[in-house]
């Protein structure tokens, strides 16, 4: 009887402690205003991009994924996005993918081996990595990430956006990033030193309307696509991406 009484009882250990290792590591709920997380790292990983990489958050490695601008592909995995971003410079599909490659060695040598502060409300950010992508605003240095890849020519304004942890409106943070990037064209800096103006597309072109659904269900109410039929096309785009190892 107290040979079996023990078995229950360390069975029911193991059960408790498994399901708070499960809890700990579990995908975060996205949430409707930001967290604030302090001494975050970069993490050091090959499959990275200017605005989406790996940082460890509260002890637990995350797929980020800058909010409001977009920094060239590295590689040409999407040709359609390649070519879109080579537009935006003005610029060859070549030029934009050797861009990607500096905007990614750039964020690298910025953050590693500093303290990052991180601002989420852990909203998808979809992606091809095994780890969830989420949404989040990176500072470094006291200056949002996005503010200085668009100040040194490395991204474009383009993407989701999101009224500011701090309160400041979408619209008014676009203006901002808008004449850092004017700054950047005059200074010919990053992929604006190779631009041909006429093939340059305009900025207001290229911003969203509006702030872009966070999960699967509000995708599908945007999309006027059935919650089903989103749920297929998540588990058809999850299923190519098992086989990369790209953020």
């Amino acid at each position: 009887m107290f040979h079996h009484f023990t078995g229950l009882l360390a069975a029911l250990v193991l059960f408790t402690t498994g399901a708070a290792l499960a809890d700990d590591t579990a995908e975060p709920r996205h949430v409707k205003k930001f967290l604030r997380f302090t001494d975050c790292e970069f993490l050091d990983t090959a499959y990275a991009d200017g605005d989406s990489f790996r940082v460890r958050v509260d002890g637990q490695e995350r797929v980020l994924r800058l909010y409001f601008v977009d920094a060239p592909e590295s590689d040409t995995r999407f040709p359609v996005r390649n070519a879109e971003q080579a537009e935006y410079f003005g610029i060859t599909p070549e030029q934009s993918v050797a861009m990607g490659k500096v905007a990614k060695q750039f964020v690298h040598d910025l953050l590693l081996g500093k303290k990052l502060t991180i601002y989420t409300r852990w909203a998808s950010a979809l992606g091809s990595s095994k780890l969830p992508r989420h949404y989040a605003i990176v500072e470094v240095d006291g200056r949002n990430l996005a503010d200085v890849l668009v100040e040194a020519g490395l991204a474009r304004l383009h993407g989701t956006k999101v009224t500011l942890p701090e309160g400041t409106k979408a619209e008014d943070y676009l203006e901002r990033l808008g004449e850092l990037e004017a700054a950047a064209r005059t200074a010919k800096r990053g992929a604006w030193e190779f631009s041909v103006p006429a093939k340059a597309k305009p900025v207001v072109e290229q911003v969203k309307e509006g702030a872009e659904p966070a999960n699967w269900q509000e995708r599908a109410e945007f999309t006027g696509l059935g919650a089903a039929a989103m749920g297929a096309l998540w588990g058809f785009s999850h299923w190519r991406g098992r086989g990369r190892n790209a953020v």
